[in-house]
Order: structure tokens, then sequence, then C-alpha cells
């Protein structure tokens, strides 16, 4: 069976990288889904994409696609599939119990909920962001691969260049 990690991915960090490794573990085929429009002002699309597939380099049975609109829509379109989702804590595990209702009822996919590792338990995209718009150290939050480019484009955008 397919499973779909979707997700705005603003930016890709190593908690999403983390549960990509364990879903394609378990399900073998997982694709990381970028949400087009993520209803806030994110890092554009084409560089949220380029980060996500630089960091799952080597997983195993993992991809990179972006989607636009709902994600029960494009869940429908993958045929039998179940919904990834990472849970950091118990805000996080309310929130995705009431979007596994939701998206079982529009689209009838599943959900299965990966406890994120203890090591990566504080690490979120927001704090990425306002580190990297900063200048603070990444190591530990993201792929070393995508530090670089992670850096530069919050630097860019803390100056509104972007």
């Amino acid at each position: 069976m397919k499973a779909i990690f979707a997700g705005t991915f603003d930016p890709f960090t190593l908690g999403h990288k983390d549960i990509t490794e364990r879903a394609a573990h378990v399900f073998g085929d997982v694709v990381v889904a970028v949400a087009e429009d993520t209803g806030k002002n994110s890092m554009p699309l084409d560089i949220r994409l380029k980060i996500a597939e630089q960091a799952i380099r080597g997983i195993k049975g993992a991809s990179v696609t972006p989607f636009k609109g709902l994600l029960s829509e494009f869940a429908k379109g993958q045929g039998e599939c179940v919904l990834v989702r990472g849970i950091r804590n118990s805000r996080d595990m309310e929130y995705e119990r009431e979007h596994a209702r939701i998206y079982r009822s529009l689209c009838g996919a599943g959900s299965m909920c990966f406890m994120t590792a203890a090591a990566y338990e504080h690490v979120s995209s927001t704090a990425v962001r306002e580190l990297a718009a900063l200048g603070g150290e990444l190591s530990g939050y993201v792929a070393p691969n995508t530090e670089d480019i992670i850096k530069k484009t919050y630097a860019v955008r803390n100056k509104g260049e972007l």
C-alpha cells in the first residue's frame, strides 16, 4: 500500500526525514506530497520541493511530488493509500485525530501516525525558519545537504529580497 506524507514542508526538517524513512520501511512506497498552496507566506514551491528531494535522497521507496488543492482530492487520485503523519506532542495528537476523521470522511483514506523520535521532538519548521533567518546553526534540525539552500533562502527573505 502506498503511503502519503503530506505537508507544506516549509522547510523539510530532520523530523520529516525520520518519518519518511520509517513510513518507507513500513509501507515500501511513500510519497512526500508538498502542498503548492500553503495559505501562508511560505518559501516558493520549487525551493520546498528541492529541499525535500535532497533530504530524502537515498531513502528507498521514497519520492517527492507537489500537489494542488485539497489533500483529500490528491489522495483519491493515488489509489489505495494511507496518510502518514508525525506527532511530537499532545497538541499534535489532537490535531491529527480530528484531521484523520475528516480525511476518512472526504476520501476514505486511513491515517497512520508515527511518534516523532525523541531526538526531533523540539524540531519544527517554524524553529528552522527563525534560526535560518537570524543566521543560527541548523545542524540537528535539517539534512546537512539542505542547510545552505535553507540558510540562503531565509537570509534573503529576512531582508525582504525574495
